[in-house]
């Protein structure tokens, strides 16, 4: 809207002698302007009836930007200042009232800017009215009380020479401004009009002249509301621009007249005074009954026009898209529906006027219809989305299928739902596709639980004989025997072990690809872990005169972080074959660091693989040819194995080779290194440091064992007297509440009480709860609880009932060790003081007697499971001994080496007491149980 008078370069010489032409130019003609002004004065006043030259000014800097504003406005201050003074004014009064109206035409552009925009356009209704409070109203007023300040005049005079300067100033601004500024826009906008529109104007304007003429040239009749007719004729038929040009002409010919002394004006009883004041209020009038009434009618006709086009937009596109869309009202009835309507749903768009929406379905659907326009209607839901069978079949006799997404639409000022918009489109293929891939995930999971089940039941019967069998061979290996019958034995338990080797692979394949496979995140010695497996496969290598050696590069840590038992999983698979496919030469294992990852390789000088081979070999089941099983045996299911727990650990496995030089496998895992704070973890064996003072615990410390299983009665009073305490034990928590009673009376109380929280008749938190509650406190006696269970709902509760710590199953040693160190009396063993010796961590006191019992136990756990798992777990009654079972199970588990059986069996225990697990969940993790069994 704004434009620029074009410019030559700074200090161009034409360029700046234009500019001082066209800045002289325009401070003659406002110069001119003011003076005719003046000369249009009533009465004997210095004030003008209408001041013209502030407007032309005002409308003149709203649409053409020139370089520098204030060089403008110093150049019309000069014309004013002229004509000022060629009024008659002295030297003081003509300059200062220059300036008032230089700072009123440059507040009127700040404000108008800022407050309505860069280039306002009058033809819009809110643009206008707020140009005329600002521009007519308040700028005139403050420069008029500038002016009347600046020249001293008060009183009564001064007040009404405040108001004549206001209401003059202001009837330029709202009369002449706007107008020029239309007609500005109009000139930009140009084009040739239609001959009926060329004609329109012609009549209009040869009328309308010809009767304001008519008004003003006779002094006998009040004919002044004819005028306003005129104006309002032009605002309806000509839009902004005729009425602009209307309210111009009023105003020029009833100023022109009145000054020549004809017109209604002069029916006016009064001092010319007061006739001025009746014109400047009619030609205000012309402004309000016109440029408003165009302004509003244009905007109006704008927004017609944007809902005509919206509305044939919306249209085309409802007609034209492949869904098809439909409007009900919220009676239930359908008062719209697109021209796709046929299409999609099958009947022509008529036939759903005026119906209800479960009217025209099909008894299948007719329900979740029903229920969907119910809870839309209702305003309950906002949105629903449903997949439908179609009333009508299609073309072929099969059925159609309809997805419908309904929206709620709603008023957006008050909120009132109005309608409901639905959008409908044929999903038949996707539905019974879907169909197709449920049927097929249901014969999958079916197949998976068989195949799991199937795994788990051989898992049970294979191990339970073939321990019994290496057993025996070990026993039989230890007595005297010929060398015939110790060859024989020895070959018997090879294929012993080779049986429980094939056996764990096929369960670590099954794990894997059914996503039960964790991994853990620990700090391991890496150079430890790669000489112990080393170790194992040494005396293999030296006996096939093979020279095994691994080196570790000097920028690899000595602790990173991963998996340490996965990660030794595939180090022992790669070096077994290695060994097993090299007759000669030699296998090396080096380590490295390789763009911020480690890589380990495992180089042989073996058989080789083909080219076309070094992917296949990392498929289940697949060897590097027939020959080589048959030579070497195996199932081909190691490298398959290695690099799926590779990826597990988030790296790659690769392998190079050369049939007849020999093979190199290289797994790649991120190098993460442990947050050095001085806390050791997890395997970091290989890292050893001087010892430093620790605490020991006193031999005969007194402790209560609560535990109601015996094999963990067993195991943990073997545990605790390895440190020489003083055990008792009580088998449930009644036991455990008498005997504490009973020690106290008698002098010899203990020192601390292991508790079981599970155990029958009375479990260890109310047996805590009833130790406290007899006033034995936590400083005279602290409890700890015992639990497979190690969430922590499960440490909050030991605490509120009063106990002081939590120890989960199964015990480790080290654990262990620290409750004791914690609560029971100690002394310190200092650097090369020798104390007792720590305790070995791990089951190894374990006696074939308790193992014996391990197993059996173990045996009716998991076939308390099955039977459940049979059932169905439908029975809610037998769902808490079932726990109770299970939770036995997760508390001895890892103490003979099933830290994995123990998880599972942990899993479940939480899902059988909790009421809002679903059968098909609880069925699910009793499954997972027997899998890992």
């Amino acid at each position: 809207m704004l434009e620029r008078i074009p410019e030559d370069a700074p200090g161009s010489g034409p360029g700046t002698v234009r500019r001082a032409a066209g800045l002289l130019a325009a401070g003659a003609l406002f110069g001119l302007l003011a003076w005719c002004a003046i000369e249009l004065t009533r009465g004997d006043g210095r004030i003008a009836m209408v001041w013209i030259p502030n407007a032309v000014a005002v409308a003149f800097l709203l649409r053409i930007r020139v370089r520098s504003e204030s060089a403008l406005l110093a150049a019309l201050w000069t014309g004013n200042l002229a004509a000022n003074l060629a009024a008659g004014d002295g030297i003081g009064t003509a300059a200062t009232l220059a300036a008032c109206n230089s700072f009123e035409i440059a507040l009127a552009i700040m404000l108008s800017r800022r407050l309505i925009g860069p280039a306002p356009r009058m033809q819009h209704i809110g643009d206008l009215a707020r140009f005329v409070a600002l521009a007519g109203i308040l700028a005139p007023t403050i420069s008029a009380t500038l002016a009347l300040l600046a020249l001293g005049v008060i009183g009564e005079a001064g007040l009404a020479g405040w108001l004549k300067w206001a209401i003059t100033d202001g009837l330029g601004m709202i009369i002449i401004a706007p107008a020029l500024l239309i007609l500005v826009d109009a000139w930009r906008g140009r084009h040739i009009p239609s001959r009926q529109l060329a004609y329109e104007w012609l009549g209009l304007t040869a009328v309308g002249t010809t009767a304001t003429a008519a008004v003003f040239l006779q002094s006998d009749y009040p004919l002044l509301f004819l005028v306003p007719l005129v104006v309002l004729s032009h605002a309806f038929r000509l839009g902004s621009l005729g009425t602009a040009f209307s309210v111009l002409k009023v105003g020029v010919i009833a100023t022109l007249c009145t000054w020549q002394g004809t017109g209604p004006i002069h029916l006016v009883d009064h001092p010319l005074d007061t006739q001025l004041m009746v014109l400047q209020l009619f030609l205000a009038s012309a402004f309000i009954s016109g440029l408003p009434v165009a302004a509003i009618l244009h905007t109006q006709k704008e927004t017609l026009a944007e809902l005509e086009t919206s509305e044939a937009q919306l249209t085309l596109l409802a007609d034209n898209m492949s869904d098809a869309v439909l409007r009900y009202e919220m009676d239930g009835t359908c008062s719209y529906a697109s021209a796709s309507v046929e299409e999609v749903l099958g009947r022509p768009a008529s036939s759903f006027l005026g119906i209800m929406a479960n009217k025209l379905t099909h008894p299948d659907a007719e329900e979740d219809i029903t229920l969907v326009q119910r809870r839309l209607l209702s305003g309950e839901s906002e949105n629903e989305r449903l997949t439908y069978r179609r009333l009508l079949n299609g073309d072929d006799g099969e059925p159609v299928y309809i997805e419908a997404n309904c929206a709620l639409v709603r008023d957006p000022d008050s909120g009132t739902p109005l309608s409901i918009i639905v959008s409908c489109r044929d999903v038949t293929e996707r539905e019974l596709l879907e169909r197709s891939l449920v049927r097929a995930r249901r014969h999958a999971e079916r197949a998976a639980v068989a195949k799991s089940q199937f795994l788990a039941n051989m898992s049970h019967e294979i191990r339970t004989p073939m321990n019994g069998v290496l057993g025996f061979v070990e026993l039989l290996l230890d007595s005297d025997l010929s060398p015939e019958q110790r060859r024989n034995a020895e070959l018997v338990q090879e294929s012993g072990k080779g049986m429980m080797l094939l056996l764990n692979d096929i369960l670590d394949i099954s794990k894997i690809e059914a996503g039960e496979m964790a991994t853990s995140q620990e700090t391991i010695g890496l150079r430890h872990l790669i000489a112990n497996c080393a170790m194992l496969h040494s005396e293999t290598a030296r006996r096939k005169g093979v020279l095994l050696i691994h080196s570790v590069d000097d920028s690899v840590p000595d602790a990173i972080v991963t998996d340490g038992l996965r990660l030794r999983q595939i180090m022992l698979n790669l070096l077994g074959n290695a060994v097993k496919f090299t007759e000669h030469g030699g296998i090396e294992i080096t380590a490295s660091r390789k763009e911020g990852c480690l890589a380990i390789s495992v180089r042989d000088s073996g058989i080789g693989i083909e080219a076309d081979r070094l992917e296949t070999i990392f498929d289940p089941f697949v060897q590097a040819e027939g020959s080589v099983a048959r030579r070497y045996g195996g199932t081909g299911l190691g490298l398959s194995i290695s690099r799926r727990l590779a990826e597990l650990l988030g790296g790659t496995l690769a392998a190079e080779s050369t049939p007849g030089s020999g093979s190199c496998f290289t797994v790649t895992l991120p190098l993460v290194e442990p947050v050095a704070d001085g806390r050791a973890a997890g395997r970091t064996a290989a890292v050893h440091h001087p010892v430093e003072a620790r605490p020991t615990i006193l031999p005969g410390s007194r402790v209560l064992l609560a535990e109601d299983h015996d094999i963990n009665r067993i195991l943990a009073t073997a545990m605790l007297e390895r440190f020489e305490l003083d055990v008792a034990i009580a088998e449930d928590g009644q036991q455990a509440v008498r005997k504490v009673m009973e020690a106290q009376a008698e002098g010899q109380a203990f020192q601390l009480v292991l508790m079981d929280v599970q155990m029958p008749e009375c479990d260890g938190y109310t047996a805590t709860q009833t130790i406290r509650s007899l006033g034995i406190a936590s400083e005279i006696l602290p409890i700890v609880a015992l639990t497979a269970n190690t969430f922590d709902d499960d440490v909050r509760a030991a605490l509120d009932a009063g106990m002081q710590g939590h120890l989960a199953k199964p015990l480790v040693f080290a654990e262990l060790e620290g409750v004791l160190v914690q609560w029971l009396p100690t002394c310190d063993v200092g650097t090369g003081t020798t104390g007792r010796p720590a305790p070995a961590a791990g089951p190894a006191f374990v006696d074939p007697a308790m193992e014996q019992r391990w197993f059996e136990r173990r045996r009716e756990a998991l076939e308390s499971v099955d039977t459940a798992l049979r059932s169905g777990m439908t029975e809610v009654e037998k769902l808490e001994p079932l726990a109770r079972i299970v939770h036995k199970l997760a508390g001895t588990a890892g103490m003979f080496g099933e830290a994995e059986l123990g998880e599972r069996a942990r899993t479940l225990e939480g899902a059988l007491r909790d009421e809002n697990t679903a059968a098909e969940e609880r069925n699910r993790l009793a499954q997972e149980l027997l899998a890992a069994a």
